[in-house]
């Protein structure tokens, strides 16, 4: 018969840890504020009722009703008092985080043991040997995904809360654009000091000239003064000019940029005029999800 030597106070500080992070990763999802000592407070109660479980006749601990009843204890003390929908919301993130905290802790446990494991003996050992480092290693996972997480959600909130949609007209002609107001593009027409706002070229298809279209689809980059040239006594030449940019890798860069007909910005529902605003069209993706195709200049704001 194997003998397993377990020391309480291991179990204690192990399960109050675990807690103390579940609970705050409980408390982040829910979007429910908790202090320190409240969280504290709920991870001690958890690590109790663990210590509880290898009182010997405590079988009844085991059971399913029993252990609901502890985490809605803890979850009660942590955060009430809740509204019972805000409060089931963060009883359940509390069961998510920690299905996903357990399950990286004993990955990392099984996965930094080198030999093999067999029987409930064997498991039973390697866990009572790599516990603490499983569980650094799966705190330290449980981080980075957390971090991930936040940083994926900040993207997507701060890329809807610039999102705008254009509507540029040219020719009796109109396209409507998903744009992203960019606050470090400050390009400007150099002739005529004039807000820039970068568009992708298939957008714009609709509405250039078919002579401008012909140039741009042309195999290779764009050149962008062989394409004002051929525009030559072209009566929509007047319109056209070049654009220079410098970007991540590059400077001294060049765009064909054109005066339109008319640019809003849909501004709760209704289309708001942005004047004297210059189009540079842009002849790749800007962003692989296809969310934006266009870039506006934070100053046409101002002057809608």
């Amino acid at each position: 018969m194997v003998v397993f030597t377990i020391y309480l106070d291991q179990v204690f500080i192990g399960n109050l840890i675990m807690n103390y992070v579940i609970l705050w990763a409980a408390a982040k999802l829910g979007r429910t504020p908790a202090g320190k000592v409240r969280v504290a407070t709920g991870a001690a109660l958890g690590a109790a009722y663990s210590l509880a479980l290898f009182i010997p006749g405590n079988d009844f601990l085991f059971s399913v009703w029993v252990k609901t009843a502890a985490s809605v204890l803890i979850i009660a003390v942590t955060f009430a008092p809740l509204p019972i929908k805000k409060f089931l919301a963060c009883l359940g993130y509390f069961y998510l985080t920690s299905f996903v905290l357990g399950g990286l802790i004993f990955g990392m446990v099984f996965f930094i043991q080198p030999g093999r494991v067999s029987g409930f003996n064997g498991t039973g050992w390697v866990v009572s040997e790599y516990f603490w480092p499983g569980l650094l290693l799966g705190l330290a996972a449980f981080g980075a995904v957390c971090q991930a997480i936040s940083t994926l959600f900040q993207r997507r909130i701060l890329e809807n809360l610039f999102k705008l949609v254009l509507l540029i007209k040219l020719q009796g002609v109109q396209v409507e654009v998903d744009a992203l107001l960019d606050t470090g593009n400050q390009l400007e027409d150099p002739m005529t000091k004039r807000a820039v706002i970068v568009v992708e070229y298939d957008v714009l298809k609709p509405i250039l000239p078919g002579d401008v279209r012909a140039l741009f689809e042309r195999d290779g980059e764009p050149d962008v003064w062989h394409i004002l040239s051929c525009l030559g006594e072209n009566p929509w030449r007047s319109r056209f000019s070049v654009i220079p940019f410098n970007s991540l890798g590059l400077t001294g860069g060049l765009m064909v940029g054109f005066r339109p007909d008319e640019v809003s910005v849909m501004r709760q529902g209704q289309p708001a005029q942005v004047k004297e605003v210059i189009i540079a069209i842009y002849h790749k993706k800007m962003d692989i999800h296809d969310s934006y195709h266009a870039l506006m200049h934070p100053r046409l704001l101002e002057i809608t």
